[in-house]
């Protein structure tokens, strides 16, 4: 069972998006002051929202306990480590491959110059 969600962090987060949305509203008034197109102010209004609405997943998404933060970025690194480790390996064995094959094209281009194809039947 999990703990009640206190009064406090409910409000947190209403505040943030009035805030957000209230500075967006200014800078529109500001570029309408300004006389910019109705694209530039569609173009920050739509940045305005996105930025909001993911601000508002971290929000979500990130535990508030300081622990569980931790854990969660010690878990991202982890995660960016393996990444890495694997894009390594995969590097490695597209060099191996190209070597392979590259043996395999020198080892037919000597065949031929010499004259050792296969015979017809």
């Amino acid at each position: 069972m999990s703990a009640p969600v206190s009064q406090q962090s409910r409000f947190g987060v209403a505040r943030q998006a009035a805030v957000s949305m209230v500075s967006g509203g200014a800078v529109v008034a500001v570029l309408t002051m300004a006389n910019a197109s109705w694209e530039v102010v569609a173009i920050i209004v739509l940045v305005t929202l996105v930025v909001s609405l993911i601000l508002g997943l971290v929000k979500i998404v990130v535990p508030d306990e300081s622990e569980h933060k931790r854990d969660l970025v010690l878990e991202y690194f982890r995660y960016r480590e393996r990444q890495a480790k694997q894009r390594e390996r995969r590097a490695e064995l597209r060099k191996r491959r190209r070597r392979q094959r590259k043996g395999v094209d020198l080892q037919e281009q000597r065949n031929r110059a010499t004259g050792d194809d296969h015979p017809l039947p």
